[in-house]
């Protein structure tokens, strides 16, 4: 009997090998697995990828937060061109030249900024373009 090998081991080449493996390979993912939760633990707390970022947010994306200098009471969204209009959202609101908001008129509307006026007090605006130029005039 030593001569012949065991049924099971014929059918196998290395059985004990593979079970030795795929057991250390289980215990592996399980370890893994378990850790899991404690990283998420360890990063703070997780954000509501649905939710809509707050004012403090937005502000610190596009750097116009309160350590960026002195802040306009306006925040412009929005600047529409065409041929035939220029259009600004402006705290919500869509305004043309010379209507205004808060007794401030709009003067100018251009790309990238607007230019409004209260009390004789010109208040630019801007918009941060996070789109790079081509050498061809094109945006990406």
């Amino acid at each position: 009997m030593a001569d012949k090998p065991d049924r099971i081991d014929s059918l196998q080449r290395h059985p004990r090998r593979q079970l030795a493996g795929s057991v250390d390979m289980r215990l592996t993912w399980i370890a893994l697995l378990m850790m899991l939760p404690a990283l998420a633990l360890a990063q703070g707390e997780l954000r509501d990828p649905t939710r809509p970022p707050t004012q403090a947010e937005i502000e610190a994306w596009f750097g116009n937060g309160p350590a960026s200098g002195q802040r306009s009471p306006f925040r412009l969204q929005s600047i529409l061109l065409a041929p035939d209009r220029r259009i600004a959202v402006i705290d919500g609101q869509r305004l043309r030249l010379g209507e205004s908001v808060d007794n401030a008129e709009v003067k100018a509307i251009e790309p990238g900024r607007v230019v409004l006026e209260r009390n004789g007090e010109r208040i630019e605006l801007t918009i941060e373009s996070h789109l790079t130029n081509n050498n061809d005039g094109s945006r990406y």
